[in-house]
């Protein structure tokens, strides 16, 4: 087996999400549009295979993950397997209902928080996934059974002006580590009101998006140090969107910068009409098992390289991870 340690699998366990927050979609993570939550042995058999052949490292995602009756189950399985290391993407329902396994794995597993204000209401818009008491409660049981923690911030028009404070108050009141994302270009979105789709999503797209060099020389004004190119130990350098970290005292900030551009494979210069149309905004970036069992590259809109897994064999399993991995 060869360790693939510049690369993960993200699994979206399922579209459920208790949040209905305006720049998502639905399915949230997952490129289903249909309400569906994979199931425990078809997860299983999904893991086993990939950690078979060289992936060890897991991220958990939704809709939201917690919601899932064998969460903590699933921890324990991945975690079966040396070596392996868990990432958990949440807005921090039932987290801490079994906090035990957490703490049984801290040294393998780490918690993201999405955090995106300090207000509830921003301009009459609803962002329930703010700085509660609750998410700041939470974070400390966290930490103080030694849980590393990260926040990722989704900048928008509408919290952008709370964004900077946001930052201070994370790493210097809570220590924890931040990760600044502009906003995905999707074809539809929950929206501020109603759902909107196609030329309208494109339209909030572009009213809502925010350029991080709008938070540059803030971030060099209140850092220590920084690099160009950094990334966390989930994935190596040179995959998806260039990476800048900025590093105060024991945290760091983390930035997403679409702007930057992205790495591409050769597939995708030679083959892929979305890479040829200027539409893809991700890259090669990592491996992601969307809750209806489809197999393909995180944020690809290429039919041609997803892979539906749901009735495969553990040989045709293999064989799709395979393919995909080679593009990473």
């Amino acid at each position: 087996m060869k360790n693939r340690v510049n690369t993960y699998l993200a699994i979206a366990l399922t579209t459920y999400c208790n949040y209905k927050c305006f720049y998502c979609k639905e399915g949230g993570e997952s490129i289903s549009k249909e309400r569906c939550t994979i199931t425990f042995e078809k997860i299983k058999k999904i893991i086993r295979n990939s950690y078979e052949i060289g992936i060890s490292n897991f991220r958990i995602t939704g809709g939201e993950p917690t919601s899932v009756s064998y969460f903590f189950e699933l921890i324990e399985y991945i975690m079966s397997f040396d070596g392996t290391r868990v990432r958990i993407n949440t807005n921090g329902f039932r987290i801490l209902e079994n906090i035990e396994v957490l703490r049984k794995y801290k040294d393998r597993l780490d918690i993201v928080f999405s955090v995106d204000s300090l207000s509830e209401y921003i301009d009459n818009v609803h962002f329930p996934k703010f700085l509660s008491s609750t998410v700041m409660k939470i974070t400390k049981t966290l930490k103080q059974n030694g849980i590393s923690v990260r926040y990722n911030i989704v900048v928008t028009r509408i919290n952008e002006n709370e964004v900077k404070d946001l930052i201070l108050k994370a790493i210097d009141e809570m220590h924890v580590d931040v990760k600044l994302l502009d906003l995905n270009k999707f074809s539809e979105y929950l929206g501020t009101g109603n759902k909107v789709c196609d030329k309208e999503a494109f339209k909030l797209w572009e009213d809502m998006f925010v350029p991080m060099k709008k938070f540059y020389n803030f971030l060099e004004e209140n850092s220590n140090s920084s690099s160009k190119e950094w990334t966390t130990k989930m994935i190596g350098k040179g995959h998806g969107i260039p990476m800048t970290a900025y590093f105060r005292g024991e945290n760091w900030i983390q930035v997403k910068d679409s702007c930057r551009g992205a790495k591409y494979s050769e597939f995708c210069k030679k083959e892929c009409i979305y890479y040829q149309n200027g539409v893809c905004q991700e890259g090669v970036f990592s491996l992601f098992l969307s809750s209806n069992l489809t197999l393909h590259l995180s944020g690809c809109k290429n039919n041609t390289i997803h892979f539906d897994l749901s009735r495969c064999n553990d040989e045709q399993i293999r064989v799709y991870i395979s393919k995909l991995l080679s593009l990473v």
